[in-house]
């Protein structure tokens, strides 16, 4: 079941509409973990998560964002990778995206060997204390894995974070298109991020996922729980 581009000595720079509220992201990391073969299931791959990656990497290009994909990881790879994540210097950077594509339940994230990850977990390690470089910076978490709602207790108690989840099934997903929650990302922010900020483009997202059906009738609702302070606008640069 379902649901980063360097540039040496940039100065995050901030546009201010006079009430400041507006926030521009010119630079960004953005980390994705693609488990798409479990070894351990009947059903071993994740069809179409690759293609999933192939867009987000499209689209992050088109932002000028750093990006690193690892594959397939274990719970505690994950784990792991998070934390060294968490670690890094993100002074230049004007905001953090994470994207995790995996299997998951109501408890959280599967890794490969099928631990759970919990979502709470994995948040927690970019909070101000722990990853003070991103305090007062939009941290981004767009995750497709099987979830129940999200509980109070899965969510940072902190600023500046958007967490957009959407449960999902293998009918969720198709070869060469990728999933409804991530190919409909694509779609509206190649398409609106020159002039929409993110909340209102998350709000496109969900108008068109909702409008899908699987073969077998059933739909699918993105949800999001933003902690966000500001109109968060990116910067693309289409070539």
């Amino acid at each position: 079941m379902e649901l980063f581009f360097l540039f040496a000595g940039h100065v995050p720079c901030q546009e201010s509409s006079g009430d400041d509220i507006n926030y521009k992201a010119k630079s960004g990391y953005v980390l994705v973990i693609n488990n798409y073969i479990f070894p351990e299931r009947d059903d071993v791959e994740r069809t179409g998560s690759n293609d999933d990656v192939r867009n987000l990497m499209s689209l992050f290009d088109d932002f000028s964002f750093r990006h690193r994909v690892e594959h397939n990881q274990s719970g505690s790879q994950m784990l792991e990778l998070l934390r060294s994540t968490a670690e890094k210097d993100f002074s230049r950077y004007d905001c953090f995206v994470c994207v995790i594509l995996s299997h998951g339940t109501k408890d959280g994230i599967y890794g490969t060997d099928e631990k759970v990850i919990k979502i709470e977990a994995i948040t927690s390690l970019f909070q101000r204390n722990q990853c003070p470089s991103l305090e007062g910076k939009p941290k981004i978490f767009l995750i497709q894995a099987c979830h129940g709602p999200l509980s109070s207790s899965s969510l940072p108690v902190d600023a500046d974070f958007l967490i957009c989840v959407a449960p999902g099934y293998q009918s969720y997903r198709q070869a060469l298109l990728g999933s409804w929650f991530i190919s409909s990302v694509f779609d509206v922010f190649k398409e609106y991020a020159e002039r929409e900020h993110l909340m209102d483009m998350m709000l496109r997202v969900n108008n068109r996922v909702a409008g899908f059906y699987s073969k077998e009738g059933l739909k699918q609702m993105p949800c999001q729980v933003c902690m966000l302070r500001k109109k968060v606008f990116f910067d693309p640069k289409y070539s």
